[in-house]
């Protein structure tokens, strides 16, 4: 039983519960999350803390579905390794760093592998390629 085809789908629905945990989690109630923003974008008039919480926290259901349905697997993936480092970053070492930092480095390798079998990707992209290889074979005939 070849039982490595499943390891993409599960890292990927693995971090996309994560993400989504996070993501509704700090919409149903952010003021917690505050508290881990940097002071420098606290600071500033531009946006509220809390709108600022709202706004990442709506990013990152967006992008965990994403991932979790395998739609734009590599660049979901990529943007989230991207945030996650700029969060790692931010909060520098401790235990929401180094928590984000392995989440960060499952989306990367994510990216690394690109879409699995069980990807809307691999399978809109298999169908494109089948209508692709139909109409050739037709064409030669």
């Amino acid at each position: 039983m070849e039982l490595k085809r499943y390891s993409g789908i599960i890292l990927r629905t693995a971090i996309a519960i994560v993400l989504l945990w996070f993501g509704f989690t700090q919409i149903k109630n952010p003021t917690p999350w505050i508290g881990l923003l940097p002071k420098m974008l606290t600071s500033l008039d531009i946006i509220s803390a809390t709108t600022f919480i709202y706004i990442n926290g709506t990013f990152e259901i967006i992008f965990a579905t994403l991932l979790l349905l395998g739609l734009f697997t590599r660049t979901v993936s990529l943007i989230l390794t991207l945030h996650l480092l700029n969060i790692v970053y931010t909060v520098g070492y401790g235990p929401v760093g180094a928590r984000d930092l392995a989440i960060a480095l499952s989306c990367l390798a994510i990216f690394l592998n690109g879409a699995d079998e069980f990807c809307l990707d691999k399978i809109i992209f298999n169908k494109k390629e089948d209508k692709i290889e139909s109409k050739g074979k037709s064409d030669k005939k």
